[in-house]
């Protein structure tokens, strides 16, 4: 059975246009490291909502920058400073008092150079190591360092709710 000329120009245009959208998908996937739809709305959302993040996909924040330099130039939401650690955060929407963000960019500095940048989410779909110099020495160092850090957070806490009166730190609701 041989094909009709017509259909065998329609099956041609089908297969070329199906292996066009083959090697975008490869390409977005490559170059992005996003390879689903719903990894691509987080995308989009993500740089939308951080303008930090669409630097980082697009490798405008490199390592070995200056975190002085990325503090002034983006503003990091929460910036924690422990041992000679830097450690900036972005929250789509900014930090919040009251609620936990599920959703944000993280870079790590050391002696005031950028050596780690991750964007990450409780559901994992915008979990992305963008970068990583830090020896295992040094990870293991910023652990160390990183729970100090948390420990001193902690103590204050505690010593802060002792001095109120009622040793807690919320107030009960007004009685009527």
């Amino acid at each position: 059975m041989r094909l009709k000329p017509e259909l065998k120009g329609a099956l041609l245009a089908l297969l070329g246009l199906a292996l066009l959208l083959l090697i975008l998908w490869s390409w977005v996937g490559l170059r992005l490291g996003i390879w689903t739809y719903h990894e691509y709305r987080r995308y989009v959302w993500l740089t939308d909502n951080l303008p930090v993040a669409h630097a980082l996909w697009w490798e405008e924040i490199k390592p070995s920058a200056s975190a002085e330099t990325l503090v002034r130039i983006w503003h990091p939401h929460r910036t924690s400073r422990f041992g000679y650690w830097t450690e900036m955060t972005w929250y789509p929407g900014g930090l919040q008092e009251d609620c936990v963000s599920l959703i944000g960019v993280t870079i790590i500095a050391k002696d005031g150079i950028l050596v780690s940048a991750t964007s990450w989410s409780d559901d994992g779909v915008c979990d992305r190591t963008f970068f990583n110099t830090a020896s295992p020495e040094d990870e293991a160092d910023y652990q160390v360092a990183f729970r100090g850090h948390v420990e001193g957070l902690r103590a204050e806490q505690e010593a802060s709710a002792q001095q109120s009166p009622s040793g807690d730190r919320l107030k009960a609701p007004p009685e009527e």
